[in-house]
């Protein structure tokens, strides 16, 4: 199994043009450095927040949560090898770095997007069937090992000889070989399609059109239904619709991102053995995908108010202490200075005077 992988990394290695110039290699580390810092703090962030705060670990939020720790693994274990790999240029030396990239950014990608269509899928059963959500929701734990059991086995498959992982690209930094005219390599990767990009996209579109609706129905009928309760009851189903609201840009943030490189990798399959991309085209969609994790904790602040709340009373102590050690340091100097000019509270005189 490991010569096989390696002579699939070894001759997609010698296929693979380098072109670039060191400046485009520095560039490149410059913006894994950017992705890994962003990803790293917004995620750490939001992690911090919802330990800290009970009332926000909800059935719901443990989708949000469970993304938050997949992108921030993201940021820790992936976007290193982006930098470390365009400043020496070379992970030749060492097949297995190449193969723990491809296998961990896969295996997160693959585990975010479930959690993606997932989350939309909650969110349509909480609107629509209120009566079984209970149900659901407490199934939640037990659907997120799930997912990422699942993405887990995808993941593997190329390591255990169905397909393969590959250098991309300029050939430093390695995905699933998507440039193979083997029909079990076809296979693997149409199923992927299914699975982890077509799949999900037509869960999420089917999801959030029901959401919509069940909410507007709602909203039209909800005085002839209720009567007096209607107004409650129309609180309650708007607090359930901005969360899915929330979810929906969330989940077109991480098609947008990674749209682009779905795109050039099928169009990679398609004119094999020999498509017609330049190894720079083939890695600026690669590096738009990773942008992915910065995404969501910017759309948390921006449009889940508890969050903000919450965020704010996190950070408290943290302003508190900085502005208590001000005050010690500002302290500290005027007693210098008092101890220098002399000028003490009690009137006597100050050290200088003594001295003399």
């Amino acid at each position: 199994m490991r010569s096989n992988i390696r002579m699939s990394v070894k001759s997609e290695e010698q296929g693979a043009a380098e072109s670039f110039s060191e400046q485009t290699h520095y560039v490149f580390a410059g913006v894994y450095a950017l992705l890994a810092f962003t990803a790293f703090g917004l995620n750490t962030l939001v992690l911090v927040t919802f330990v800290s705060d009970r009332s926000l670990r909800t059935p719901s939020n443990k989708l949000i949560l469970s993304m938050a720790v997949g992108d921030w693994l993201h940021a820790v274990l992936a976007y290193p090898f982006g930098i470390v790999t365009n400043v020496s240029k070379d992970w030749r030396s060492n097949n297995a770095s190449c193969l723990w990239y491809a296998f961990i950014t896969t295996l997160l990608s693959f585990g975010v997007m479930l959690h993606h269509a997932t989350f939309a899928i909650e969110r349509a059963v909480v609107i629509r069937y209120s009566i079984i959500s209970v149900s659901v929701q407490r199934k939640i734990r037990h659907v997120i090992i799930g997912l990422w059991l699942f993405a887990l086995l995808w993941s593997i498959f190329p390591l255990a000889g169905w397909s393969a992982y590959a250098p991309e690209g300029s050939g430093l930094l390695c995905s699933i070989r998507w440039q193979s005219s083997d029909p079990s390599n076809i296979a693997f990767i149409g199923c992927i399609f299914f699975f982890f990009f077509i799949g999900p996209i037509v869960t999420m579109a089917t999801a959030y059109y029901c959401i919509y609706h069940t909410v507007k129905n709602i909203s039209q009928n909800a005085h002839g239904l209720w009567g007096e309760n209607a107004a409650p009851t129309l609180e309650a189903v708007r607090g359930e619709h901005k969360t899915a609201r929330m979810a929906f840009i969330m989940s077109l943030c991480f098609i947008f991102a990674w749209t682009p490189y779905a795109i050039v990798s099928l169009y990679a399959v398609v004119r094999v053995p020999r498509p017609i991309i330049s190894p720079l085209v083939a890695s600026l969609p690669a590096i738009f995908a990773k942008t992915a994790a910065c995404y969501n904790p910017i759309i948390y602040f921006l449009l889940f108010r508890k969050f903000r709340v919450s965020l704010r009373k996190t950070l408290q102590p943290l302003a508190r202490c900085r502005r208590l050690t001000k005050q010690d340091e500002h302290h500290g100097r005027i007693e210098f200075v008092t101890a220098l000019t002399g000028s003490d509270k009690d009137g006597s005189k100050g050290l200088v005077e003594r001295s003399i």
